[in-house]
């Protein structure tokens, strides 16, 4: 920092291990217990409560305080002296640039909608922001702009960046208008600063770098004899440092803020205590989880929280989705869902009840999970039908039809329907503003107690939008509207209104600048956190050197310099970093151990806690489920299907939940197709085309290509008529394969006596003292052969294969590890038995749909292969009596699966046994 105009007796050195604020306060002068004509700048606003703070200790008697700012805070007063330019926000910079840019004809066709042009235009007006505080000139911008990557057409890029940024500042100038910047070039340039400053003492303290339009302020300051710079000495690490720091390597960050909790929980705490979080997301998990032993009054939170992760822009941020996804006056089925069942929409008051709302809304979700609904409805039929729909399961609530009717229409009303037609950026806003404060006053959001400054926050934002130049601006698409949003959102923190000298500080890092504390906590201690270095320029690094703009090891050094001063002033320093496959601790710890190692001349073991969590991951195996006369009651007068017996061979509790308990996984109301939702429209689609060739034989003309015909339909009625990406492509290689499947009919036709006999024939039977009830996809006549013919969308053979060589009759436990699936045997002993056939005249086969070629050496597969058809019937009939037996036999109980590896994988009742790792074989 050279600031070579500064006289020697206006430069006041204060040592590292100071306070700086007593230091200022030593400078002050007054009269009376009053320090009025003294004037204090420090880089940021919270020294000003700490030297208020330190001067009435010292005094204990009321006085009148020195006129104290930050360093912005500081400009503006002065340029409000000089101006009366009115300040502009970030977002109406950005539409008058835009204006520049089609004024000149300068940009591409796509950036030529401020739609597109918006997120560009933000970066601009950084960039310009940037260029005009340090005092670039237009000259050498023109110098080095053809090496910037801008979206400009060609013709005219080699000027893009200095007519935009001539004409940007002479416009502002010209409107009476403002931004950072220009005030502070414009306090730069101004010869009249002394009449503003009558005061007895002028006293800079705390700063480390500055922009080329402060030092110029700093050197007409320098010109008034009354002026003092106070600087701190940047810090030289020792030894002693060694003995108050403490390093902390964690694995997450909950085991950060459990050490924090450790610290603070048994040792007073007050104002002279910090917690530094370089990152806003470790705030909630600190307050959630750290210090929850404190009460709210016993600290203080002074730092931003980004808006983009409020439950606000959440709840706007699911509404634009819906109305988004509107196509036709209908809306996208989860995207709805996925905005009423947000808890500010499905909270507003119903008869001054929330619980009731919520109620209205989870049956409208059990309707649709029940129901096969379009992806696709219309608010109206939300509005008038639904609501007959389900109020016979709302009448024990004293809700009627019309109750139902009018509340979400009041909701629509008042959100989606606000956002589908939409005229201009005023429109827009004010909408997203009635939005709010309908959430306000209807719901109970209200009652948490951070909904009203973040609530506070955005109808501020909303109200300088409003009143802005750009308000009438147009987009060309309603998403625009909504993207705008988003930029508007995605760069503002609103601020926590804490008590400032009041308890445990919990403070932003720069919020720490220029204040000594005793006990020091700093988490989140690792690369590319903090220090933070990502960079957003449009100017390269080498054309920022070339230019003599700051660069990233500029911000290094700023950062630095405080950070050691923050760590090396405290008695007791505390670094919590996160250590794990993802993130290494920062530069600044490697810096600090290296310095204090460089100043002893000697290498030295800093000892690290390394904090890790004692968990055991491995899961318990789950108990067996023993039979009572109620569970028995119910097996009794169970109808089995052969796929139940599979279920049961596999794992008994697994049966237990299906079949006795009657528990099915809730279905999600998403248009994302599922594995079984493939099996379902195969099987749908087979049963409708080969119904229609049921009971004569087939001749090769007989298959036609109406496959297509039925599938579409399907699509259509389960999907809607909008059917792209992943579910186009799924309905095309459905549509694909059972074309193929088609013609592998055909072709045997063609070779073969072909004969349909039953599609999807309804089976009750009796056998072993069981019912059974169950479908057949298919029974075929092929040269006088029966065929049982169940189709699998798999393509592996291996998953219903019983392997004869290797099953032992006799070792029950072995059963499940040998054989794949009984369907098929079963399916021809009732088939055998419904129609007084020997079952070994028939014969049975998986149709395996997922093998990459139909043909039939490998698309068939007959389980009975590996054995005498005979004998392998006999030893399915002892299994499935003995299986029937267990199920039956009060004392048997229902046992897991003794494969958790392979059988737990997949399976929905997963979170019930706990199995989401292996059992081990003592558990």
């Amino acid at each position: 920092m050279k600031l070579s105009f500064l006289k020697d007796e206006q430069i006041v050195v204060v040592g590292h291990s100071d306070d700086l604020i007593q230091k200022v306060i030593e400078m002050l002068e007054f009269q009376n217990y009053d320090y009025s004509k003294n004037l204090v700048v420090f880089p940021g606003k919270r020294p000003s409560y700490y030297l208020k703070k330190a001067l009435a200790q010292r005094l204990n008697h009321s006085f009148i305080p020195p006129l104290i700012f930050s360093a912005d805070e500081f400009v503006n007063f002065l340029f409000k002296k000089i101006s009366n330019a009115c300040f502009i926000e970030a977002v109406e910079a950005v539409g008058i640039i835009y204006e520049i840019c089609l004024r000149h004809d300068l940009l591409t066709t796509f950036f030529r909608k401020f739609d597109n042009f918006i997120s560009f235009g933000f970066k601009l007006f950084n960039l310009f922001e940037e260029l005009y505080i340090e005092g670039i000139s237009i000259h050498q911008l023109k110098e080095v702009e053809t090496l910037i990557d801008i979206p400009a057409k060609s013709q005219e890029k080699l000027r893009f960046l200095s007519i935009v940024y001539e004409d940007f500042y002479k416009e502002l100038i010209d409107r009476n208008l403002c931004t950072r910047a220009l005030r502070y070039r414009k306090l730069a340039d101004s010869d009249d600063l002394e009449s503003y400053l009558k005061f007895n003492n002028l006293i800079y303290a705390g700063f480390f770098a500055f922009t080329a339009s402060e030092k110029k302020i700093l050197q007409k300051l320098a010109t008034l004899k009354n002026f003092y710079f106070l600087f701190q000495e940047e810090v030289k690490f020792n030894k002693k440092l060694f003995d108050k720091i403490n390093l902390y390597s964690c694995p997450d960050t909950h085991a950060e803020v459990k050490v924090v909790g450790h610290l603070i929980e048994n040792f007073p705490i007050d104002e002279k205590t910090v917690i530094v979080l370089p990152k806003s997301d470790t705030l909630f998990p600190l307050l959630r989880q750290g210090i929850t032993f404190l009460k709210d009054e016993d600290y203080n939170i002074s730092m931003g929280y980004p808006l983009s992760r409020t439950p606000i822009y959440g709840f706007f941020n699911n509404l634009f989705e819906a109305v988004n996804s509107m196509e036709n006056n209908q809306i996208y089925v989860p995207a709805y869902f996925k905005f009423v069942l947000h808890p500010y929409t499905k909270n507003v008051l119903v008869k001054n009840s929330a619980e009731l709302s919520r109620i209205i809304f989870h049956q409208i979700e059990d309707l649709f999970r029940s129901e096969e609904i379009p992806p696709f409805v219309e608010l109206e039929w939300l509005e008038k039908e639904v609501p007959e729909i389900i109020s016979a399961n709302l009448k024990d609530f004293n809700l009627t039809v019309d109750d139902i009717k009018e509340h979400i229409k009041l909701i629509h009303n008042n959100t989606i329907k606000k956002f589908i037609i939409i005229r201009n950026i005023e429109e827009f806003i004010n909408n997203c503003k009635d939005v709010l404060l309908f959430i306000y006053e209807k719901t109970t959001a209200r009652f948490h107690y951070l909904f009203y400054p973040y609530v506070e926050f955005f109808i501020a934002q909303f109200e300088k939008i409003a009143n802005s130049t750009i308000k009438s601006f147009q987009f060309e698409h309603i998403e625009s509207y909504f993207n705008f949003f988003k930029n508007l959102v995605i760069f503002e923190n609103v601020p926590f209104h804490g008590t400032p000298l009041k308890g445990l500080q919990i403070l932003g890092f720069l919020e720490t600048r220029n204040i000594k504390f005793k006990k020091v906590i700093f988490l989140d201690l690792n690369e590319g956190v903090f220090p933070d270095l990502s960079e957003d320029y449009l100017l390269p690094y080498s054309v920022r050197k070339i230019i003599d703009l700051p660069v990233y090891q500029d911000r290094e050094k700023l950062i630095y310099y405080y950070f050691s001063l923050l760590v090396n002033n405290a008695e007791e320093v505390h670094l919590c970093y996160i250590k794990n496959d993802k993130n290494e601790r920062s530069r600044f710890i490697e810096k600090i151990i290296w310095e204090i190692e460089k100043s002893v001349s000697e290498k030295l073991n800093i000892p690290i806690k390394s904090i890790s969590w004692s968990v055991n991951l491995a899961a318990k195996r789950p108990s067996e489920i023993y039979k009572t006369e109620q569970i028995m009651t119910i097996i009794n007068s169970l109808c089995l299907s052969p796929s139940a017996i599979d279920v049961y061979l596999d794992c008994g509790l697994k049966f237990y939940y299906f079949y006795i308990l009657k528990l099915i996984k809730k279905k999600d109301i998403s248009t994302e197709i599922e594995h079984s939702d493939i099996g379902i429209i195969v099987h749908e689609s087979l049963k409708q085309y080969f119904k229609l060739r049921k009971g004569k034989k087939l001749h090769p003309g007989d298959f036609g290509n109406d496959i297509e015909l039925i599938v579409n339909d399907i699509f259509l009625k389960k999907y809607g008529s909008k059917i792209t990406g992943n579910l186009y492509l799924i309905k095309f290689q459905i549509l694909q394969r059972l074309s193929e499947l088609i013609e592998y009919y055909r072709k045997m036709a063609k070779e073969h006596q072909l004969k349909i006999l039953e599609v999807e024939e309804l089976i009750e039977e009796s056998l072993f003292d069981t019912s059974f009830k169950y479908r057949i996809d298919l029974v075929e006549n092929i040269d006088s052969s029966i065929i049982i013919v169940d189709y699998k969308t798999s393509g592996n053979e291996n998953n219903y294969k019983i392997k004869f060589d290797k099953l032992d009759i006799s070792d029950r436990q072995s059963w499940s590890k040998y054989i794949g699936s009984l369907q098929i045997p079963i399916y021809m002993l009732l088939y055998s038995r419904k129609y007084s056939i020997n079952p070994l005249n028939l014969k049975g086969h998986y149709f395996l749909l997922g093998k990459s070629l139909i043909n039939d050496e490998k698309v068939r597969f007959d389980p009975f292969t590996q054995i005498d058809q005979e004998e392998g019937i006999k030893i399915v009939s002892i299994i499935l009596q003995t299986l029937l037996n267990e199920i039956k036999d009060k004392n048997t109980p229902f046992e897991p699966t003794s494969d958790f590896k392979n059988k737990c994988k997949f399976c929905d009742f997963q979170p019930i046994c706990g199995t989401f790792t292996t059992p081990s074989k003592t558990s």
